[in-house]
């Protein structure tokens, strides 16, 4: 078992000393774990990469002393280049238009890299409903998320009787994601002795740029 004797931060952290701390969870005097240790350098790397160090490094260097059985560790930063997003595009989608996509986007062209932004703008492209599960993977160089496109659909149909109005037909169709647009459409068709139902409705969730979304019923 070895001992931690320090922990120093070295390189261009370009956070702040106390900024950087925040994310060290290794400190003189534990126990040494390399899960910390992996965990430290991960949070460093993962903090400048949302402020647009996408290639950042962290190098933990080793220092041992065997007689004492302690161990220092210099975490070396390399932040690497800053990194402008220049282009997003999209692979896969053979119904889904582009439009569709982008609008889910957290991450923007021309603004830095953010790892963070990049990870929201994934699983808000999974929350759609338009892709297999787990489908959605991003490649950073340049930025693409790759999506396979999986059944927005559904199609209902079905019998019941009962001894006041006999026998009742229904007939439904719903479309999630109609002809790409993402927009929502919903038809249903019920018929009985008594009865002869007709319902429609649309829902454009993205009626305007900023999210505010339309949507109407008729029967």
């Amino acid at each position: 078992i070895y001992t931690l004797s320090d922990v120093k931060i070295t390189g261009d952290t370009v956070l702040s000393q106390e900024q950087i701390q925040r994310y060290v969870l290794v400190k003189e005097g534990q126990v040494f774990s390399r899960t910390y240790l992996e965990l430290t350098s991960d949070s460093i790397i993962a903090a400048l990469g949302n402020i647009g160090y996408a290639f950042a490094a962290v190098n933990p260097i080793p220092e041992i002393d065997r007689e004492k059985r302690t161990v220092g560790i210099n975490l070396q930063v390399v932040p690497g280049p800053r990194v402008t997003v220049r282009r997003i595009a999209f692979k896969g989608n053979t119904r889904t238009t582009d439009e569709v996509l982008r609008r889910e986007m957290r991450q923007f062209e021309g603004a830095w890299f953010s790892q963070a932004a990049i990870d929201r703008s994934k699983v808000r492209l999974q929350r759609l409903g338009f892709f297999e599960s787990g489908s959605v993977e991003v490649e950073t160089v340049p930025v693409v998320f790759n999506v396979k496109e999986t059944t927005s659909g559904s199609f209902t149909f079905g019998f019941g009787y009962s001894q006041l109005s006999g026998l009742t037909t229904t007939l439904q169709l719903s479309q999630n994601n109609f002809l790409g647009t993402g927009n929502q459409i919903s038809m249903e068709v019920q018929r009985n002795t008594f009865l002869q139902r007709y319902s429609f409705s649309f829902l454009n969730p993205y009626f305007t740029d900023e999210g505010l979304s339309l949507g109407y019923n008729m029967w």
